[in-house]
């Protein structure tokens, strides 16, 4: 990627096609903005849209606020899951759920016991290249802490926010030297 040049995309759909998705891969997600959260919703009624299939979702914890998943579970669409909270419970998971604290998700993407192909973090505040804040936009979530592996290791990072800002947005909690992305949407949370 060139840091000279911006990283919009104009909509989720073009960020998954840029991202190359497959069937497949696995995605990730942190949950920062908890039950309020609509990035995982987003993004993933979007691949369902595309047909893609076989889905990993890699996510800091998945909750209520997540239900609209359940029926791309029975579709195929999503068939792994690696994350805590209760949104597996009905055994319809094609493939096992790993369910692990936020630091053992963390100690998995490090380790490379899990790979992720696309994350997907929702930015309080973004500039056009990519540098994210956990703050200062009307979704405010405090820290970015635990995206920031995902950041680090996943082989494409897509920045989702709904208050971008001008260049230079720091002190970045991610780099823009971390984001390939950057994707402005009504509301992320």
């Amino acid at each position: 990627m060139d840091p000279n040049r911006s990283k919009i995309v104009e909509n989720i759909h073009e960020a998954l096609v840029k991202c190359e998705i497959k069937d497949g891969m696995t995605i990730s997600f942190h949950h920062h903005f908890r039950e309020g959260d609509y990035i995982v919703n987003m993004v993933m009624e979007e691949i369902h849209k595309m047909g893609v299939k076989n889905i990993t979702i890699c996510a800091s914890s998945l909750g209520k606020a997540h239900d609209p998943i359940v029926p791309m579970i029975e579709d195929g669409t999503v068939t792994g899951i690696r994350s805590s909270g209760e949104a597996i419970s009905a055994g319809k998971l094609k493939n096992l759920a790993v369910m692990c604290s936020h630091g053992g998700r963390v100690r998995a993407i490090e380790s490379g016991e899990v790979h992720i192909d696309i994350a997907f973090i929702g930015a309080p505040t973004c500039d056009e290249y990519g540098n994210m804040r956990a703050n200062g936009g009307k979704s405010d979530c405090g820290v970015l802490s635990y995206a920031m592996a995902d950041a680090e290791y996943a082989d494409r990072v897509v920045a989702i926010t709904d208050c971008l800002v001008p260049f230079p947005n720091i002190p970045a909690s991610i780099s823009m030297t971390q984001v390939d992305f950057v994707c402005v949407v009504d509301e992320i949370g």
